[in-house]
This record gives structure tokens, C-alpha cells and sequence, in this order.
């Protein structure tokens, strides 16, 4: 049977004292999923790694948006969910791709479409095969065959998986990868700016936050340079003294904060302020565009990279001789 009754029907129209009640309930319907997700964290990201990483693409169509939320319906755990939304993004992507090409296939049924474009010789044989079977997984799946409805919850995975990683091998190879072997400083300026701008705005296809940009970026970096710039394993403090020109002074922000540039290797860092500092800036009347020695601290995160960095002791303000 199904089962809804999740919220109370309080008398209508809604006295204060109801919507205290009913603010009461929302609470406690938050916490009930805080405590669901925090017990299926660790099947969640495992499934998360379970999922191919293909690099960067650059050429995306509305198809990307689908893609992202099958890998996060796979990664909770809705297979059903996540074969559905693979087979309507290939479906997309074939148009996208066709359309593309030159080709006008709108009318085709994806089946034909596939077909067309391989007679077409622009799909190979394998390319041809993989989105066939992603879209037979995706017929039995939107049309819900008795085959389909009897599978159990681990071959529901398995098709998820192969619908989700099949793809991602089609999108791949079809429209292409960025080459980090040819890859100039804008161009990778460019990627950790869209990875930047994902954390800034959230999205519902998925987690985007600071975090998830931090080890997004640091993977990048990685490929693109043969460097890891993970530290450690987290919470060692890392302390670095320097000679610093300051870049910029905000105390509106929360925490404030102070923007230096390393005036040897040019690397910038963002200094968190308490009011003790900023006593002592003030103290000491310093502006931007001023040279400091001081000492910085930062306690690693759990990636392994600097996180939060404050003064260790009082900056030195450099005076002109």
C-alpha cells in the first residue's frame, strides 16, 4: 500500500499557534533526513566513485543538467530515477550532436537517429552500440516491462551504473575532452572559474559548495600541472613567512579579511582578521598598496590543503628608507 500522511491537517484557516505547530514539524521532518543521509553517507560516496570521471568537456547543451542530476539520483541511491534521466539526456545529446553536424533528425525516433548518424559515418560502431544499449535500458525502464519491474535492487544498480557510465563514455568521445597536455594558464583560469561560479550558485543537480570546489579544483590543478597540491592529511598547521604586499582590506565581510600577494612568488592568500588585528592594522595605519612581513598560520583540511589562514604574531609594516 502506499503511505503518505507525512503532514497534519491543522484547522484552516491557520491560527498562529498552528503555525508554530507546523514550524514544530518541519523541524522534526529536517531531522529525520539529516539522520537518513548521515547513516547512507558513506554508500552515497561510494557510489559517487563507483561513477567514471571523464575530465572537462567545454561544448555542453541543455543534456549536461540531466547528466548531473542522473549522477546524483545513482549516487543516493534511485536507479530507476537515474536510468530515466540518462536515457532522456542521450536522447538530447543525439539531437544536440546531429543538429551540430548539420543534420536535421528531429523527427527521427532516437533508434533511427542513432542509425542515421551511423550511416552517416559520424558514429562509429562502438559509439553506435553504446547509445543503443543505453536506450533499451531506458525503454524498459520508461515503460516499466514486467522484466523490469521483477529486477532486483542490485541489477537496478548495475543498469544504473552502466546507463550512467556508457554515457559519459558516448559524451566523451563524441564531443571531446579538454587536453591537459595543450592546455594554456587562461584556459585553466577559465575551468576553475566555472567550477568557482557552480559553488557560488548552488545548483539541484547536485552538491556544489566551497568544499566540493576545493577537491574539484585540486584535481584540475593535478592533471594540469603533474601537481598535487595536497599537503598532508589535514590538521597539521602549516606556518609561512614572507614579505607581502596588500591588496586589499575588507572589513565588511564576515569573518574581515586581508588580501596579501607574496611579493616574491606572486601567490595571493586571503588573511581571516579578528578585532585584536585589526586594532593592530590600524595601529600600525596599515593601507593597501603596503609592504608587511608577517608570519601566517593555516591548519590543513581534511584534503590535505591550507585552509583558513590568520597571523601567527603582529605584521611588520615596511618602511621607506
Amino acid at each position: 500500500m502506499y503511505i503518505d500522511s507525512r503532514k497534519f491537517k491543522y484547522e484552516s484557516p491557520v491560527s498562529d499557534e498552528n503555525r508554530q505547530a507546523i514550524a514544530r514539524d518541519k523541524k522534526f521532518t529536517e531531522e529525520a533526513y539529516i539522520k537518513w543521509f548521515n547513516s547512507n553517507i558513506s554508500n552515497i560516496v561510494e557510489r559517487l566513485w563507483e561513477i567514471d570521471d571523464i575530465g572537462v568537456v567545454e561544448q555542453v547543451g541543455e543534456f549536461v543538467k540531466l547528466l548531473k542530476e542522473a549522477e546524483f539520483t545513482y549516487s543516493i541511491g534511485a536507479y530507476k530515477s537515474a536510468i530515466a534521466l540518462v536515457g532522456i539526456c542521450a536522447e538530447d545529446l543525439c539531437r544536440f550532436f546531429s543538429t551540430a553536424s548539420g543534420h536535421n533528425l528531429f523527427d527521427l525516433t532516437q533508434n533511427d537517429r542513432i542509425d542515421r548518424l551511423h550511416q552517416l559515418s559520424l558514429f562509429s560502431d562502438s559509439v553506435r552500440n553504446d547509445f543503443h544499449i543505453v536506450r533499451r535500458l531506458r525503454n524498459d525502464c520508461l515503460h516499466f516491462n514486467a522484466g523490469f519491474k521483477s529486477k532486483s535492487d542490485r541489477d537496478l544498480k548495475s543498469d544504473a551504473l552502466v546507463a550512467v557510465n556508457t554515457l559519459k563514455s558516448i559524451y566523451a568521445r563524441i564531443i571531446g575532452v579538454t587536453s591537459y597536455d595543450s592546455l594554456d594558464s587562461s584556459k585553466l583560469i577559465a575551468i576553475l572559474d566555472v567550477v568557482l561560479q557552480e559553488a557560488i550558485r548552488g545548483n539541484h543537480d547536485g552538491v556544489a559548495n566551497t568544499d566540493d570546489a576545493i577537491i574539484r579544483a585540486r584535481n584540475i590543478l593535478a592533471e594540469a600541472t603533474g601537481v598535487d597540491i595536497s599537503i598532508n592529511l589535514g590538521n597539521s598547521p602549516i606556518i609561512a613567512w614572507s614579505e607581502y604586499s596588500v591588496d586589499e582590506i575588507d572589513l565588511d565581510t564576515l569573518p574581515p579579511e586581508i588580501t596579501l600577494s607574496d611579493t616574491e612568488t606572486g601567490f595571493a592568500v586571503i588573511v581571516d582578521l579578528n578585532n585584536e588585528d585589526i586594532e593592530k592594522l590600524r595601529k600600525a595605519d596599515v593601507r593597501e598598496g603596503d609592504i608587511l612581513f608577517a608570519p601566517l598560520i593555516s591548519v590543513t583540511n581534511g584534503l590535505g590543503l591550507s585552509a583558513e589562514w590568520r597571523f601567527l604574531a603582529t605584521p611588520f609594516k615596511k618602511t621607506s628608507s
